[in-house]
């Protein structure tokens, strides 16, 4: 029976000892955790102060390239006309551009060249994707791209002037109190807002809401003809064109018959007479 005793003791004290352990091991466990909680705790709060460091640094980034690099022709560190390198947007590579800073009939400067004709050295005869990226040389004949377009113009509002010269000296202008272009999945459709200037009626209404069209993107809305291969050119075609600036180049205004491939705008000189220069420009107003 002592013997009996003398074991169950044992025994007993063996469990407390157990016991004592795994309530030691659970305190330790227990400490463990709440280390663990701290230590997390630390680590997400550095990672929030990491995250907040490098949005500083995007931040401080980009406003040191928009000094560089203006997001557009308006910017107050822009005021002579030049070749300027512009990004329009934080998504958008810089691109380089034509500022013009001349009179404009009273319009001030800050305008943003995309489309300029005067002798006729750059064929304007081209496909969508050329006129998705732009062609020419932005001191020379030039199309700044359909693209480059839609990303200056997709947010913010914006005004289209259109410079217009004959072969006589004559020049004339059409102001447009708004100008948007959309995206190439809208095949880049044009939005213009109130006409005033000296180019006769408004001709360039007639096609807005129009996709931009050219002979390997038929967008019009001729049942008849691809107006932009019949009409050699490429622009904003509803059934053909009240004006087209990137027509056919023809010198000293020869007349057309009734072809209609020139640089045209009928309500300032009709369809049989050729311009001799265009220059295109949008400028941003708010």
């Amino acid at each position: 029976m002592r013997k009996l005793e003398t074991h169950f003791e044992q025994h007993s004290t063996n469990m407390i000892e157990t016991l004592a352990a795994l309530t030691t091991n659970g305190q330790q466990m227990a400490d463990w955790n709440q280390n663990l909680r701290k230590i997390t705790d630390k680590i997400m709060t550095s990672l929030s102060g990491i995250e907040q460091q490098l949005t500083y640094i995007k931040d401080v980034s980009y406003e040191t390239s928009t000094r560089l690099d203006p997001t557009s022709c308006a910017a107050p560190n822009i005021y002579a006309t030049g070749t300027y390198s512009i990004r329009p947007a934080r998504d958008v590579e810089p691109f380089l551009v034509l500022c013009d800073f001349e009179d404009n009939y009273n319009l001030g400067g800050g305008w943003t060249v995309f489309q300029r004709r005067f002798n006729g050295a750059v064929n304007f005869y081209r496909n969508w994707t050329m006129y998705k990226h732009g062609f020419g040389d932005v001191n020379g004949e030039h199309w700044l791209g359909l693209e480059k377009l839609h990303l200056m113009t997709r947010s913010g509002r914006h005004e289209l002037l259109l410079i217009l010269e004959d072969y006589d000296g004559n020049t004339a202008y059409a102001l447009y109190d708004r100008f948007q272009i959309g995206s190439e999945a809208e095949k880049y459709k044009l939005t213009v807002g109130k006409y005033s200037g000296t180019a006769g009626e408004d001709a360039l209404s007639y096609h807005h809401g129009m996709k931009f069209c050219t002979f390997d993107q038929e967008n019009d809305k001729s049942d008849d003809i691809n107006c932009a291969e019949n009409r050699y050119g490429a622009w904003w075609f509803s059934n053909c064109a009240n004006c087209h600036l990137n027509g056919k180049y023809r010198r000293k205004g020869e007349h057309l018959s009734t072809d209609y491939q020139g640089v045209l705008w009928y309500q300032w000189k009709g369809y049989d007479y050729s311009l001799k220069s265009t220059k295109m420009m949008l400028r941003r107003r708010s």
